[in-house]
């Protein structure tokens, strides 16, 4: 029989950090927020499961994770976005906190690990697109989160829940399929002999499943995802003409070779370290690999390898730090921790408020749009008005706020259709171009809605 927690017992520590990141990331919420294209497309999907009218025929590829979420988060109807930002934010400051205290550990704790600890949390912070992702609701801070807290487990000696971890990792991303199945094998061997292996094998059979078979109902065909995956955009490592060094040199220019340089002698002086080393390093090639065989390679894929590498710079500053004091006493490590963060600060500041700016537009676009359809007879009468059509990277967002699966909006206006039309970026052009003679019917901020059939009237 369960014993009863005395009233006064304090809940652990996990459950209060937890509840302390989910407060703060319910905060953000009262700045300018919107999702980003994948959240959308999740969110369009967890309201068509939800519903058992999964389309999944247009859209990213599948994720099975954050579809599962948002399925849970669609009764909430219009809050469900919002709900999600919370969690995929929650996620990214959970990934800092784990970046912290993983740092603290490798660098041996003391006051070294502390600056270990601000350290490592301040580089993750500063790798390219983390902070862009996490704001849009983007998985790779609940990807980071996952990996590292798995680490953090397995350091504890706690098994079971580091697979758990892992599995949530594989569902983010499959480059954590081998790292999953590999180590949940070796936990259930241990724990359970053949017949663990035998769990762990029916394990990993169901999160190839979660990966397959929504797709193909959503779809009818199992490997939409794979091929969509290899739809590389201009500019991405599988169209260079070396994708597996333009994909290592996407993780350098996100992480900075600082950083990884850092990260590097961190990996060699201190041998607990090494593990980690390792991981992100496989990672890494991994993506590259991936890249090679025709996958997009796009960069926030090496966001695990990044943190790996922020988590090394954290315990090589922690390392230095240490070997300073013990030469020169306390005073100067003070000063240089000062100065670096001084300097960090100079140089990220420019890049900070450009952030800031992309990001209050992006909230922009996302509430004018809102009032767009609004203004246009709302989601029923503009999808009975005809075949729909926005501007690149919309598709998502206006299939949510008319209530169509994401194939319903094409990039290219039809005719006797609605047309969505609006600037991605403040110094872009409108898009879609409009057909000649097509009447304008609504506007909101951002938004312009052109259709013949004049469906808000």
């Amino acid at each position: 029989m369960a014993v009863a927690a005395s009233p006064g017992r304090r809940p652990p520590a996990p459950a209060l950090i937890g509840a302390g990141l989910v407060a703060v990331a319910g905060l953000t919420l009262l700045l300018p927020s919107t999702a980003g294209y994948d959240p959308w497309a999740w969110l369009v999907w967890g309201r068509e499961v939800a519903a058992l009218d999964l389309d999944t025929t247009a859209g990213p590829a599948w994720k099975p994770l954050p579809v599962l979420i948002t399925t849970l988060l669609a009764p909430l109807g219009d809050a469900a976005p919002g709900a999600w930002l919370v969690i995929a934010r929650a996620g990214a400051l959970a990934a800092v906190v784990l970046a912290g205290l993983l740092a603290h550990r490798l660098a041996g704790g003391g006051r070294a690990g502390v600056l270990a600890a601000a350290a490592a949390a301040a580089v993750l912070v500063c790798v390219s697109g983390f902070a862009r992702g996490a704001w849009l609701g983007f998985s790779e801070g609940l990807l980071v989160a996952a990996l590292l807290g798995a680490m953090w487990l397995h350091l504890a000696g706690r098994r079971g829940p580091a697979t758990a971890a892992l599995v949530a990792a594989a569902l983010l991303r499959p480059e954590a399929w081998l790292l999953a199945v590999a180590y949940g094998a070796w936990w259930a061997w241990r724990r359970h002999g053949r017949r663990g292996l035998v769990l762990a094998a029916a394990g990993a059979l169901v999160v190839l499943a979660c990966w397959l078979l929504p797709d193909l109902w959503g779809s009818g065909d199992l490997g939409r995802s794979g091929a969509r995956a290899r739809v590389a955009e201009p500019g991405q490592p599988a169209l260079a003409g070396r994708p597996v060094l333009a994909s290592l040199g996407g993780l350098a220019a996100m992480a900075s070779w600082p950083v990884l340089l850092l990260a590097a002698a961190a990996s060699v002086r201190v041998r607990r370290a090494r593990p980690l080393a390792l991981l992100g390093a496989g990672w890494a090639v991994v993506v590259a690999l991936m890249a090679e065989a025709g996958f997009s390679g796009e960069q926030r894929y090496h966001m695990p390898a990044a943190a790996a590498a922020a988590v090394l710079a954290g315990v090589g500053v922690g390392a230095g730090a240490r070997r300073l004091a013990a030469r020169a006493g306390r005073a100067p490590v003070a000063a240089a921790a000062g100065a670096l963060g001084a300097a960090a600060l100079v140089l990220i500041a420019p890049a900070g408020r450009a952030l800031a700016g992309d990001l209050a537009y992006d909230a922009r676009l996302h509430g004018d749009l809102a009032r767009a359809v609004a203004a246009a007879g709302g989601g029923e009468r503009v999808r009975a008005c005809g075949p729909l059509a926005a501007g690149r990277a919309r598709f998502p967002v206006l299939a949510w706020h008319v209530g169509a699966p994401i194939s319903a909006v094409s990039l290219v206006p039809r005719p006797g259709g609605v047309v969505f039309r609006s600037r991605l970026r403040a110094a872009l052009d409108p898009a879609p171009v409009v057909r000649p003679g097509t009447p304008l019917v609504a506007r909101a901020g951002t938004w312009e809605v052109y259709a013949a059939c004049a469906p808000g009237r």
